[in-house]
Order: C-alpha cells, then sequence, then structure tokens
C-alpha cells in the first residue's frame, strides 16, 4: 500500500538528523572559542576537554538519531496498520488504479526499508567515526611524541603529514552517507541523486590527495584549515538538508 502523499516521513527524519548535526557542530565551534585554551602547535582533538566534549556530543547525537527513527518508523507503521496487513497488496492495487498522479512514489513498504537503512548509515557511520577519532588522535598523540624527541623535524613536516592522514577520519563515515544517498537514488530511479554521490566523492578524493592544509586568523587564533574535514560536515549538514529538500520536493510521500 501507499501512504498519503503529503506524509514526507524519509525526507522529514533526514531534515532532523541534519538539525541535530548542525546544533552539535555549532555547540562544540563554541566550546572551543570560549576554552580558547588551545596552542597554536598543537591539534585540537589534544585538548583532553575539547576531545571528551566531542564524545560526549557524538553520544548525545546518536541518542537523538534513534529517537528520530524510532518515531519515524512508528509514524510510519501507524499508517500502514490503517490497513490489515492482508489486505495491503489490494489496497495498493486499487490505490494505483484510482489515484493517479495523486499516487505516492513508493509504496509504504519501500520508505520502511530506506528509513532503516538510514537509520543504520546514522547509527553505525557515527559508532565507526568515533572509534577512528580515537585511533587517529592516538596516532597524532604519538607522532607529536616523535617530532618532540627528534628536533630535526620541522613543524611543516607535520603539518604535512596531519594534513595526509586526517581524511581517513572521515573517509568511512562519508562513504557511508554517500551510499545512503546511492541507495536512495537506486530506489526511485534517480541519476542525480548517483551523480551528486560521485561528484563529493571525486572531490574529496580531489582534496585528500592534492590540496594542502590553509592557515587562516580568527579571533587572534591561527586555526588549520583541513579540506577533507569542510567538504565531509558540508555534506553531513548542509548536504543533507539539501538532499532531505530535494525528496520533499522532488517526490511524492517521502
Amino acid at each position: 500500500m501507499y501512504i498519503n502523499v503529503k506524509k514526507h516521513i524519509l525526507s522529514n527524519a533526514i531534515l532532523s538528523v541534519a538539525i541535530v548535526k548542525i546544533i552539535a557542530a555549532i555547540t562544540e565551534g563554541s566550546i572551543r572559542i570560549f576554552l580558547n585554551n588551545n596552542s597554536s602547535d598543537s591539534p585540537t582533538m589534544l585538548d583532553s576537554i575539547l576531545w571528551t566534549c566531542q564524545i560526549i556530543s557524538s553520544l548525545i547525537q546518536i541518542f537523538f538519531i534513534i529517537i528520530i527513527f524510532y518515531l519515524s518508523w512508528k509514524k510510519l507503521w501507524h499508517y500502514m496498520n490503517l490497513v490489515p496487513k492482508e489486505d495491503q497488496k489490494e489496497m495498493a492495487l486499487l490505490q494505483q488504479e484510482y489515484l493517479g498522479k495523486r499516487l505516492a512514489t513508493l509504496s509504504a513498504a519501500s520508505v520502511s526499508r530506506l528509513l532503516q537503512l538510514w537509520a543504520v548509515i546514522f547509527i553505525c557511520a557515527e559508532l565507526i567515526y568515533d572509534f577512528s577519532s580515537i585511533m587517529y588522535r592516538r596516532f597524532i598523540a604519538i607522532l607529536m611524541s616523535v617530532f618532540d624527541q627528534d628536533s630535526t623535524l620541522s613543524d611543516s613536516t607535520f603539518i604535512l603529514l596531519y594534513n595526509l592522514t586526517h581524511g581517513f577520519k572521515y573517509l568511512e563515515i562519508l562513504v557511508a552517507i554517500l551510499l545512503g544517498i546511492v541507495m536512495t537514488g537506486i530506489f526511485l530511479n534517480d541519476k542525480y541523486l548517483k551523480l551528486a554521490s560521485l561528484v563529493i566523492l571525486i572531490l574529496f578524493l580531489l582534496s585528500f590527495s592534492i590540496l594542502q592544509m590553509q592557515t587562516v586568523y580568527l579571533l587572534g587564533r591561527e586555526i588549520g584549515i583541513v579540506w577533507t574535514s569542510i567538504i565531509y560536515h558540508f555534506t553531513e549538514t548542509l548536504g543533507l538538508i539539501l538532499l532531505s529538500a530535494y525528496l520533499s520536493k522532488r517526490y511524492k510521500g517521502l
């Protein structure tokens, strides 16, 4: 069967996750600014207070993502249960015959599968991101100790190594999000979603392999900008908002 075309359960769930991530990013950024205690020669991830805030923020995000998708699935299940399960196939045939252009793009069962897919991607990817961050923080701490002990190694060498390896922290979760976009594009037979995923992946790989870290000065602090980080955070915030808007505008009942 199909749900009402005005019910945008999947796109609203993705939008809600994007809002949660934006709030988390703003909160973490504000904490960094207010603390203002990180030296310019040490990455912010080595600051114990900021690191603790990041882990807490990630756990809170996972909690809200679980709530968002549970409520979304519960709402969808409510609409599906309005018709007995044994009659849903017949109802779908009737809807296809009589609703015409007012028919939702995907059946309720397909929307349910996409909800499960995105829930797994957001939750598991966040957990993998936390694990990758923990291991990468250990790597940077070891690298810093090596540079402190060997005076022949320059700061520029450390920056080069930091920039070359930083993308690994974001690679898994970015690929997971892009996989979700591609799978959604497959369900909808939408070439633009598939193309958008490919473009983002190419930009990430190019920035990972070619672009160097840029330094800017903000509020009297020297801040290093890693382009892989910019692309990742853009994708998981504004990118998800654009995806949600695209799905809700282009497709009915999604």
